[in-house]
């Protein structure tokens, strides 16, 4: 036991030190706290009772747009954290066990982290101190709600913006300026632009969620891994989680979708049925994607949380290459993985998810495009465009939703239709023109417009384009 407590103990004395290395460096290289912030860090995140007094000056400071020196931080702190100190050998230690600037963002991760611990190991101390007195099921749903709270409050805040209406106007309008400038890059867009000219921003705000609706067969799938694919080739990092189908064919859907000319189709790929000049075609593309920045992850049963810290790491990953992560698919909603908050209720499972992923928009900085299957309602109207109140829990995932794209292909359904089956003229006739058609409606757009608008497709070979764009 005391073996157990001393190593806890030494464990402890180490954050206190990083803790310590932190401010000293936030200090001593003030230009760099932006990165700190963008972790999301604060005050309560410090074990330490003088650094966690000192992390909330800073905060402060920053809050009302001062400088960050020894002076504004350290003035009249040396008592806070060391009784008895005086100023300039106070001074002298912090700074002297300051981080560099590189690693400051990971000296911020590890109180974080150091801060998740002690709250799993308080939580745990009280469930044993309750073991006998509460029922297993309490138990254990006390404890999922528990880790679950202080798994979100070591990011809730990471993403966010806090001040006066004066320094955020500020922002805004210095953000503009840098974007005119082409010193700031515009968000990203789909690369379709019928459909960006809708979208909040223009295309894939960072921060926004975009669901991605439709019924089985409508291209929702098709239209996300072109998505990611845009995006990826344009060097924005993506995180692809698809929770439906296996990674291998989101992998074969896009470079099947780069493959010029004549070419397979991704099923035709998978199933090996090529001839030796189509793969050679396609591997000329698989060769060319090193550095394409596409993440794709097959997982099943990933709750939204485990997105979100998967995320984090691609994140982080692409960070360490120079890159951003600009967007976050989720295939699909109905089989991300509950809480049990509202076990048995689909309702609230499904507004729940859409919430969530929202909240990882913001988190993570970038878009988030959740698809979501739509209830069958559709198959018993003579249009089948999809409209709002077919999806699926609708009031809870509309509201969370900036964007909301509804997806439509006649095609699909003229396939299975009656008097095509038996060779009608008008329905063949009818199939050439619709054939390669899909149908956007934006049914929601915060900073945007709704609207439709026509994409040109092809389902075998999952490409998606403009219209009038680039059909290969």
């Amino acid at each position: 036991m005391n073996a157990h407590f001393d190593a806890y103990q030494a464990w402890g004395d180490g954050v206190a030190g990083i803790e310590m290395s932190l401010i000293g460096g936030v200090i001593l290289h003030s230009g760099a706290v932006g990165r700190v912030l963008l972790t999301g860090i604060e005050a309560e995140h410090f074990a330490d009772a003088g650094c966690r007094s000192l992390w909330q000056r800073i905060s402060d400071i920053i809050g009302r747009g001062g400088a960050i020196d020894h002076r504004t931080v350290l003035q009249g702190a040396a008592d806070i954290v060391e009784p008895g100190a005086g100023p300039n050998a106070f001074l002298a230690r912090i700074l002297a066990e300051a981080a560099t600037p590189n690693s400051l963002a990971e000296y911020a991760n590890i109180i974080k982290s150091a801060w998740v611990i002690r709250n799993f190991i308080q939580v745990s101390e009280q469930a044993r101190s309750e073991a006998a007195a509460a029922d297993t099921i309490s138990l254990a749903r006390n404890l999922i709600d528990a880790v679950d709270g202080f798994r979100e409050g070591a990011f809730d805040r990471a993403g966010s913006r806090r001040g006066s209406l004066k320094q955020i106007s500020e922002i805004v309008g210095r953000e503009a300026q840098e974007m005119l400038q082409g010193l700031r890059e515009r968000p990203p867009a789909t690369g379709w632009a019928d459909l960006d000219k809708h979208l909040p921003m223009g295309g894939l705000a960072p921060g926004s969620l975009v669901i991605l609706a439709g019924r089985t067969g409508a291209g929702k799938t098709m239209v996300s891994a072109a998505m990611a694919a845009q995006l990826a080739f344009a060097g924005k990092g993506v995180a692809y989680f698809s929770l439906e189908v296996p990674s291998t064919e989101i992998a074969a859907r896009v470079i099947c979708s780069r493959i010029r000319g004549r070419a397979p189709s991704y099923g035709d790929i998978l199933a090996g049925r090529v001839t030796p000049d189509e793969l050679e075609a396609y591997y000329l593309v698989q060769r060319e994607i090193d550095a394409v920045p596409l993440e794709i992850e097959d997982a099943p049963a990933m709750g939204i949380q485990d997105i979100n810290l998967a995320s984090r790491k691609v994140a982080q990953k692409l960070e360490r290459t120079g890159m951003g992560l600009g967007l976050v698919i989720v295939d699909h909603a109905q089989i991300v993985k509950p809480s049990v908050r509202y076990q048995g209720n689909r309702v609230g499972e499904l507004g729940e998810i859409a919430n969530a992923a929202k909240v990882m928009a913001k988190q993570l900085g970038c878009a988030v495009v959740l698809c979501s299957q739509l209830n069958r309602g559709v198959e018993g109207r003579e249009d089948k465009r999809p409209q709002l109140s077919d999806l699926r829990a609708s009031g809870e995932v509309e509201e969370a939703a900036d964007a909301v794209l509804m997806l439509y292909r006649e095609a699909y359904y003229l396939a299975r239709d009656k008097d095509y089956l038996a060779g009608d003229a008008t329905a063949l006739d009818r199939m050439d023109v619709v054939r390669n058609m899909l149908e956007v409606g934006v049914e929601k757009s915060r900073q945007g417009s709704t609207g439709r608008c026509t994409l040109w497709c092809d389902p075998a070979r999952s490409i998606v384009s403009g219209w009038h764009g680039d059909r290969r």
